[in-house]
């Protein structure tokens, strides 16, 4: 194959892949990167975004990716925790992200962002993979967010026991 057919294909497979996004009611932006061929960033009503794109170094398949920020004042409830607790809630969200099917990384001590990733290879690449690999990385958002949200609700941080308990 040429540069110029694998430049056309590139461009064609990204066409497709915003026809189908579009069609399935995604809002999509152009993104730059300088080691991708193309990348586009998709965006759901709920604001949840999903990165897709073709890298140049290997142009046989297709990336999703997806960061997840962990709000300020979550990261402060999940450090005033005991350290069992912790390893807890970190084996449940990475077991959970595993049996999802999905790549991930930042689910540590210092979890501040976890960043979600699934591919496809282009000789697998049909609208009904697609959308299912797409769906399992918008579902590992939600996933993280739920996760985080149910095992941090109504968690306060530990009294000081400085002063009196009662007054």
């Amino acid at each position: 194959m040429s540069l110029g057919e694998e430049g056309h294909q590139t461009e064609d497979t990204r066409n497709k892949i915003q026809n189908w996004l579009t069609s399935e009611g995604w809002k999509l932006s152009e993104q730059i990167h300088p080691e991708a061929a193309w990348l586009i960033r998709a965006e759901d009503a709920g604001g949840r975004k999903v990165l897709i794109g073709q890298n140049r170094t290997a142009l046989d398949q297709i990336r999703f990716e997806a960061r997840v920020k962990v709000a300020s004042e979550h990261r402060e409830q999940f450090d005033n925790l005991p350290d069992q607790r912790k390893r807890e809630i970190l084996w449940n969200l990475r077991f959970r992200l595993l049996s999802m099917n999905v790549d991930f990384s930042g689910v540590g001590e210092l979890m501040e962002s976890v960043v979600l990733t699934q591919r496809i290879y282009l000789d697998g690449l049909t609208k009904d993979t697609f959308i299912q690999r797409f769906s399992v990385v918008r579902n590992a958002i939600i996933a993280v967010i739920w996760s985080i949200t149910q095992d941090l609700e109504g968690v306060q941080p530990p009294a000081a026991s400085d002063g009196p308990m009662m007054q």
